[in-house]
C-alpha cells in the first residue's frame, strides 16, 4: 500500500515540476534551483510566447528541448510538439535523447511504455496518446524546412541563430522568415518558445525584442523574456 502511495507521489511530483524531472530522472545533475530557476519558471509558465536568451553552456537546450517536451507530454499526452533548430540534425539529436529517456526504466515504471510503431529519427508518437491526430507527438525540423498542412500546439525554437547565419542581414532575414512561417502552423492558443543566444542586432532575438507586438499580436504581458542564467 505504501509502495503504491509512494509511486503516485513521485509520479505527481514529476508531472508538477520540470526541475524534479530534469534533475532526478534525466541525469542533469548540474541543474540547480539557484542557477536555473528563471529558465524553469519561464518554461513552466502558461504564457504562450516565451523568449529565453541565455549564454551557451547553461544547459538551456537540455532543459528546454529535451526535458521540457517530455514534461509537457507527461501532463498532456495529446500534444503535438515541433522541435525546431538552425539545423535539422540538431533537432534530431534532441529527439534521439528524448527517446532514450522515454525508454528508461525509471520513466516506464512511473508512466508505462511510451514506444509505438511511430518511433523514428524525425518523429515519434507516444502510447499514452488518446486522440487520433495526423501530427506526431514530437516532430523535428530545421530552418528552411516547412511543414505544410501540419499544426502544432507547441513549437520549440532552439538556437535558430549562429555566427554562420547572423553575419549578414540577408542570412538573418531567412531565420526571421522561418519563424514567421512557423507562426502560421502554430495553433491560435499554442505556445512558441524561443531559446537562444544573441549574435547580432539583426538576429531573430533582436527582431522579436523590437517587433514582437506586431508579429505575435500578443500584448507585452504575454511575452516572457528572461536573460538570467
Amino acid at each position: 500500500r505504501n509502495g503504491m502511495d509512494d509511486t503516485e507521489a513521485i509520479r505527481t511530483a514529476t508531472k508538477r515540476s520540470l526541475f524534479v524531472l530534469a534533475s532526478c530522472f534525466m541525469g542533469y545533475k548540474d541543474v540547480t534551483p539557484n542557477t536555473h530557476r528563471p529558465l524553469i519558471k519561464a518554461l513552466e509558465s502558461p504564457i504562450t510566447r516565451k523568449l529565453i536568451c541565455v549564454p551557451r553552456g547553461s544547459l538551456k537546450s537540455s532543459i528546454g528541448c529535451v526535458a521540457y517536451p517530455i514534461w509537457l507530454l507527461l501532463n498532456n499526452p495529446n500534444l503535438r510538439i515541433l522541435i525546431d533548430s538552425e539545423l535539422f540534425s540538431n533537432s534530431a539529436t534532441f529527439l534521439r535523447e528524448i527517446k532514450g529517456h522515454l525508454q528508461s526504466d525509471e520513466l516506464i515504471s512511473l508512466f508505462g511504455e511510451f514506444k509505438t510503431k511511430t518511433w523514428n529519427e524525425d518523429e515519434i508518437v507516444i502510447k499514452q496518446r488518446t486522440k487520433i491526430l495526423k501530427e506526431p507527438s514530437i516532430t523535428v525540423g530545421g530552418v528552411g524546412t516547412t511543414r505544410v498542412g501540419q499544426h502544432y500546439d507547441t513549437i520549440l525554437g532552439d538556437d535558430y541563430n549562429s555566427p554562420k547565419n547572423s553575419n549578414t542581414p540577408e542570412k538573418a532575414q531567412k531565420v526571421i522568415d522561418h519563424y514567421k512561417y512557423n507562426l502560421s502552423i502554430l495553433e491560435p492558443e499554442g505556445t512558441y518558445v524561443i531559446i537562444g543566444t544573441r549574435y547580432s542586432e539583426n538576429d531573430l532575438i533582436g527582431y522579436i525584442l523590437r517587433e514582437q507586438l506586431k508579429v505575435s499580436g500578443f500584448s507585452e504581458t504575454k511575452l516572457y523574456i528572461t536573460e538570467d542564467v
